[in-house]
């Protein structure tokens, strides 16, 4: 059996450190620091870790298969060049405020991009919602009244989707229709009332299990389709928030944190695991 390996790769206090996603093609991978309005690409040949200066708070993106990166920034959908660091507004979902943001997201297997908010009020009201963006650029609400949307995933086939709202610590899945996108009826799939920690980014590997991140908690779940938890990974960071596959083989496992109120070594950065026994899936290309 091959041991399990957990190590820091990109040792930067990130605020708030989220949204791997693996380039399968450059072999790198790409993360944001929200609220430190940056974006990363992280280099596994050299370990170099190139920061991106940006106007918005980015909540989760996709690759894009006509180059660069769709954003789900601050209140709504943006087109982003690294090369250039041209930022396009697409439009927002609803009306900037003080008191929300886009969260966690990715792209259907079709490849559009499903992006869901959340509130920043420390009270955190059920204000946040989730929308797909279609290559066209048109948006639709798929979902209100979340207070923390978060946990988005799809089932290899893209037949099942997932998502969570953190505050209450819950996870749904719900049928998804691959060819129009729209999802059926949720269903609880997870709740965390006996886990540590709360629901934070989750991904999926090729076997269907479902991995998320126990922010919070130090912890890293992974679940099968049927709900059922079958592996739990102890971490060396309170504040793990979401995992992605990647590597050569798509056999390490990404990891980012959080580093604000966080004080133990590696808070913010971006950790991989090796040695899990899971390979993971090529994350789909936003086709807008």
């Amino acid at each position: 059996m091959v041991e399990l390996r957990i190590e820091c790769v990109v040792d930067k206090h990130a605020r708030v450190g989220e949204g791997p996603v693996w380039d399968d093609r450059a072999h790198c991978l790409w993360w944001t620091d929200i609220n430190g309005r940056t974006m990363h690409r992280f280099n596994p040949a050299d370990g170099t870790d190139k920061v991106h200066e940006l106007r918005v708070r980015v909540g989760c993106f996709a690759l894009r298969e006509a180059g660069g990166f769709v954003l789900a920034a601050e209140f709504g959908f943006w087109l982003w060049d690294p090369e250039t660091n041209r930022l396009d507004h697409l439009h927002d979902v609803a009306a900037p405020g003080d008191d929300w943001r886009m969260n966690d997201g990715g792209c259907d297997r079709q490849g559009r991009l499903v992006a869901s908010s959340m509130c920043t009020d420390p009270n955190r009201r059920p204000i946040g919602g989730c929308w797909r963006l279609d290559a066209a650029h048109h948006s639709e609400q798929l979902m209100d009244g979340l207070h923390i949307g978060n946990g988005i995933a799809f089932s290899p086939a893209g037949d099942r989707f997932y998502i969570a709202d953190t505050t209450v610590n819950t996870v749904w899945h719900a049928d998804y229709d691959t060819a129009t996108g729209a999802i059926g009826t949720r269903q609880e799939f997870v709740h965390f009332r006996d886990l540590q920690g709360h629901p934070d980014g989750a991904t999926v590997d090729s076997q269907g299990g479902y991995w998320i991140a126990g922010v919070g908690g130090a912890r890293l779940y992974r679940f099968t389709p049927a709900g059922q938890l079958d592996r739990t990974i102890e971490l060396p960071i309170s504040k793990p928030t979401r995992p992605m596959f990647g590597g050569p083989k798509l056999d390490q496992l990404y990891l980012t944190s959080i580093g604000q109120d966080a004080t133990e070594p590696g808070a913010g950065g971006v950790f991989r695991i090796e040695g899990l026994g899971f390979t993971g899936l090529p994350e789909p290309r936003f086709q807008g």
